[in-house]
């Protein structure tokens, strides 16, 4: 995500922070400071948002207990975002990932409990007091910040954890697809139960919040969507084939009137002509920035992306497992094999193009229907 600094790296993942969030800093220097003044704010503030990144961390560490990788978590004015290579979408998966990040604030709050019980029973729960300096006080604010996080997020709404809970428990009764459908209409309609009654009391940063859920649950349906219409596609029947392929010792002149010649094609592979094995991959784009600048006598092999730096896919992929890999590698081309043999090229744009077939024709049938 742009906007982003790393801050460090923890269980192999790296932590990051939006430039954005120096907002809420200001808010909390002023919000939690107090008489002890904005330093005293800014560290509360930073108190509180180590309890999202630990909510974050459950939520990543279970993932990747099921072999999901986490690309980051990044922590954002509204919270923090584990984002996930992939969503888990066997129902017991997704209902253990979904949990896992209430369940670790629900333990900070055990132990934290007899700690504030043991200080002051009276200062239990007690945020009035967070403004003022001193250990019980930050305590108790803690312990009700971990209560409040577990149970806000337990609502059954995306993309908070409950509404991931509640389609992980629908997924045991009906399809995947469904059970997201069915969770996202509940999600939206408490959306907007919970923003009349924001408008109502005044409280318009609780407006904003219902107003992100409702839009968030029709983003994750979207999303199902398409992945469900990607994954009824293979990736043999969509990859270019390459009509025109190019061997490594070829040059940027000889190469570029055969290209010019290969209309639509956009990618070209470069094969080791003794045994058809896949070297690497260049594009009309690298051979006419070569052309540009004038360097037309270069060899292939130089303006290539090696094909040990792109991703392999075999030819019964999935589009939608395609995709991820794409997205995990931060690449837009995949090398597809049929078991030993290099097959051809998928992109991200044969993706697209696939998946604009598919949406037309899966909204003609609806006309139809």
């Amino acid at each position: 995500m742009g906007w982003s600094i790393k801050l460090g790296r923890i269980f192999g993942i790296d932590i990051k922070m939006h430039l954005t969030f120096l907002f809420i800093l200001i808010w909390g220097a002023f919000s939690f400071g107090g008489n002890a003044g904005p330093l005293y704010g800014v560290l509360v503030t930073l108190a509180l948002f180590a309890l999202v990144l630990l909510h974050e961390l459950g939520h990543s560490l279970a993932a990747m207990a099921y072999g999901i990788s986490v690309k980051d978590i990044i922590l954002l004015p509204i919270g923090g975002l584990a984002r996930l290579e992939r969503m888990p979408e066997k129902p017991w998966h997704e209902l253990v990932v979904a949990l896992a990040g209430p369940l670790v604030n629900v333990g900070l709050a055990a132990l934290l409990l007899p700690v504030v019980l043991w200080l002051e029973p009276a200062s239990l729960f007690s945020m009035r007091t967070v403004t003022q300096p001193g250990l019980l006080n930050l305590l108790s604010f803690l312990l009700t910040a971990n209560v409040t996080l577990a149970i806000f997020n337990m609502i059954p709404a995306f993309p908070l954890d409950g509404g991931r809970v509640f389609r992980a428990i629908l997924g045991f009764f009906m399809e995947y697809r469904q059970a997201t459908k069915l969770a996202v209409q509940v999600g939206r309609l408490l959306a907007f139960a919970l923003g009349i009654y924001g408008i109502m009391n005044g409280s318009y940063w609780l407006a904003l919040i219902a107003l992100f859920i409702f839009t968030a649950g029709g983003q994750e349906d979207q999303a199902v969507a398409l992945r469900t219409m990607l994954r009824r596609v293979q990736a043999g029947q969509v990859m270019s084939r390459n009509s025109v392929a190019l061997t490594p010792d070829a040059t940027v002149a000889q190469i570029a009137p055969m290209i010019m010649r290969s209309g639509q094609q956009a990618n070209f592979a470069i094969l080791d002509p003794s045994n058809g094995e896949f070297l690497g991959v260049t594009s009309g784009q690298r051979v006419a920035r070569a052309l540009a600048r004038g360097e037309r006598y270069l060899g292939i092999t130089e303006i290539m992306q090696h094909a040990r730096n792109i991703p392999v896919v075999s030819l019964n992929a999935p589009l939608d497992e395609v995709q991820e890999k794409l997205s995990a590698t931060s690449q837009r081309i995949a090398a597809v094999y049929d078991g030993l043999h290099f097959q051809g090229l998928i992109s991200l744009e044969d993706i697209y193009q696939a998946l604009q077939f598919l949406s037309r024709t899966r909204a003609t049938s609806q006309q139809l229907a």
